[in-house]
């Protein structure tokens, strides 16, 4: 692979110095994450300027070098701006998040196309719905069924039905439970038609929870995304 050319499709997700003038890039793409280098990305005639920022998918040609090293990146076409993304301040941090996520959690090789298609539909989802939560646990709850650590609502029954935690169910042999109800219950299999933000916010607890219990996410950070997230939704829900 080294010294080949490679021209593939790829999401933009985290932009940094590397010095005054250049970029280091990282992208999601079929294959999994790329480190590319952008010399002169900030140059005044550079033939990069506007072709690629956060949460664009862009078709981008790279020359590839050793494994471990940043490539250079040669073109870059963008494909899809996301530009309602860029007039509301919840959906640009729902994208961080969702990107961020992503990027900690995709996988390399044949499963890489999978997590590529999901960042994709989950950006596409926080620029056009108003459900913006229920989007944040569509996405959340398809990335833990990526990761291999896929939650079980199915099985709730009672008016508040303990859920273990370790299984990831609503049986099992473990004391590290919570009690779900049967509407959050239902929220959390179709996330995104549920329109109560009570549940919705309920329903993103019991997420948070499971997320830091299984993939050691910050709780608190999360907390905040929440809010940041659901304010002004009860207007629409």
């Amino acid at each position: 692979m080294a010294g080949e050319l490679i021209k593939t499709e790829a999401l933009c997700l985290d932009i940094r110095p590397w010095s005054k003038t250049s970029h280091i890039v990282t992208w999601l793409t079929p294959l999994g994450k790329v480190g590319t280098v952008v010399k002169g990305a900030v140059r005044p005639k550079s033939f990069f300027l506007g072709q690629y920022d956060l949460n664009y998918t862009c078709e981008i040609l790279y020359y590839a070098r050793a494994r471990g090293e940043l490539h250079a990146l040669r073109e870059c076409t963008p494909l899809d701006r996301r530009d309602a993304l860029r007039s509301d301040y919840r959906r640009l941090v729902l994208a961080e998040h969702m990107r961020q996520a992503t990027g900690e959690l995709a996988a390399a090789g044949p499963e890489a196309e999978a997590w590529y298609r999901l960042a994709l539909a989950a950006l596409d989802g926080a620029g056009q719905s108003d459900n913006l939560l229920g989007e944040m646990l569509e996405f959340e709850i398809s990335a833990l069924r990526l990761a291999g650590v896929s939650p079980d609502f199915t099985g709730c029954r009672a008016p508040s039905s303990p859920f273990y935690l370790e299984e990831g169910s609503f049986t099992g042999r473990s004391s590290r439970q919570m009690p779900i109800s049967p509407m959050v219950a239902a929220c959390l299999m179709r996330p995104k038609a549920a329109k109560n933000l009570t549940i919705l916010l309920d329903a993103a607890r019991v997420i948070g929870v499971y997320y830091n219990f299984h993939l050691d996410f910050s709780l608190e950070t999360r907390r905040t995304i929440v809010k940041l997230v659901a304010k002004g939704q009860g207007d629409k829900t």
